[in-house]
């Protein structure tokens, strides 16, 4: 009997197409597509994030899941507002919690900025306990008009780190807009905090950026672990097209929560243009509480 040569080829194929789609549907190996392992709450193994330096524009750039973003409740300035997010895969399928690894000992970062860049949120949704792909989150919102929303993880499935943006508005009058200048200096309560440009190490592609923490009598701040760094530092452009999400360029990673940093921070960051950029840093100073320091940096200059 003679075989038919396109179905010969296909059972030939077949095993390779089986193993193919087996190998690609395992989960990756811990930390294998990231930089460092890193400690979290519950002692498991943590996903830290990738040591990505580069600005992503989420206006050319687009990830195969969709967002179904909404509030609950009415959003108003200086009231707690509620919302929901439905993530779906590119199969259609819900994104679960445990579809998501561990990033910097969180499932999923969820940025949002307003339209003047002076309030920013660095918040971690939670999964829904009954509604498979179902996430809940909520902020209080300084500033009235539109807030961009970002959110940053990673999929179990895929070595890839995921970036998906919405946005909400929020009633009433905005405040007008003022001119950003350079801006590399910041106090808050007795700590000046400053950013150094390091000319010798920066190229005209990639800036690197030192953060300096000093208390009035001049002494170098300790920095506490912030979700498996000593800090997270965020960049964002004026037309909030996208944004950086940037950690210390170091190997002295925390090993736990006691884990602290005495001296300055170096950070790499890399702008797709010239330009003046918001950037906000996260770090704790103390073991209470997170603080937010916003700079202007002059990309380019």
């Amino acid at each position: 009997m003679k075989k038919n040569p396109i179905t010969f080829s296909i059972l030939l194929g077949l095993p390779f197409i089986l193993l193919f789609i087996f190998i690609r549907n395992l989960p990756v190996e811990p930390c294998e597509f990231l930089h460092e392992e890193t400690y979290n709450e519950e002692g498991e193994l943590d996903y830290c994030g990738s040591d990505d330096t580069g600005f992503v524009d989420l206006s050319i750039r687009r990830w195969p899941m969709k967002i179904d973003f909404r509030p609950v409740n009415p959003v108003v300035m200086n009231q707690l507002a509620k919302f929901e997010i439905k993530i779906e895969k590119a199969d259609g399928s819900p994104l679960t919690s445990s579809d998501v690894a561990l990033s910097h000992t969180q499932k999923i970062h969820l940025l949002a900025v307003d339209e003047s860049l002076n309030d920013y949120h660095h918040i971690h949704p939670i999964a829904d306990s009954l509604f498979d792909g179902v996430w809940h989150f909520s902020l209080t919102p300084k500033y009235a008009g539109e807030y961009s929303v970002y959110l940053d993880f990673i999929p179990f499935k895929s070595p890839r780190r995921v970036l998906l943006s919405s946005s909400f508005k929020v009633n009433g009058d905005r405040a007008s807009f003022q001119d950003r200048q350079e801006n590399l200096e910041f106090s808050y309560e007795d700590i000046n905090f400053e950013l150094i440009k390091d000319s010798k190490e920066s190229t005209e592609e990639k800036k690197i950026i030192t953060l300096i923490a000093v208390d009035r009598k001049g002494k170098n701040v300790t920095f506490h672990p912030v979700m498996g760094a000593f800090a997270h530092m965020v960049a964002f452009d004026d037309e909030m097209n996208g944004f950086a999400h940037l950690h210390p360029i170091s190997e002295n990673v925390p090993s736990s929560e006691n884990t602290t940093h005495t001296g300055p921070l170096s950070f790499g960051f890399t702008a797709p243009k010239y330009g003046i950029y918001r950037l906000w840093a996260q770090v704790k100073t103390t073991t209470e509480k997170e603080i937010f320091i916003p700079f202007d940096l002059e990309f380019g200059s």
